[in-house]
């Protein structure tokens, strides 16, 4: 895949400051997805802080393919590009470490515990193909566990 980079390329510091956000559990960010249909009284851009924040983070990494955020064309997973294929021990190893990398480089603050990988012509329950990933999670200086699902 070519990735063609427009403007300049942050330098390591501002990388560093972009990946490496606060882990103080006071701060604050969007709650993913961005609009709750069950409450359409929260509005959109609800905040979030804690754990519901990194879950939040977690999924959000999880969809962004590569070469889609700008001036970082490396963040994300290339996940789309295993779609159409027989799942295989070798597929699910591959997409496992494409999981495990882009964690250690981009979420480091994550520590991914357990991955699990679905295919069907039913997951979407659309009856279209797709994966199902399951994550277990955990900040990596806590104990606290959970689970974000992603459905591609």
């Amino acid at each position: 895949m070519t990735t063609t980079i427009f403007g300049k390329t942050p330098d390591s510091k501002i990388k560093a400051d972009i990946i490496n956000v606060s882990d103080d559990p006071e701060t604050f960010g969007v709650k993913f997805p961005l609009y709750d249909k069950n409450n359409s009284a929260k509005g959109i851009f609800v905040k979030t802080k804690g754990f519901s924040l990194l879950k939040s983070e977690v999924s959000q990494f999880i969809r962004t393919e590569r070469g889609e955020r700008v001036m970082l064309p490396n963040f994300g997973l290339s996940l789309k590009k295993f779609l159409f294929e027989p799942i295989t021990d070798d597929l699910v190893e591959a997409i496992t470490e494409e999981i495990y990398f882009g964690f250690a480089t981009y979420l480091p603050k994550v520590t991914v515990r357990d991955v699990k990988i679905e295919e069907g012509d039913n997951v979407h329950g659309l009856g279209l193909p797709g994966l199902k990933i399951q994550l277990v999670v955990s900040p990596t200086n806590s104990t606290q566990i959970g689970t974000v699902e992603v459905t591609l």
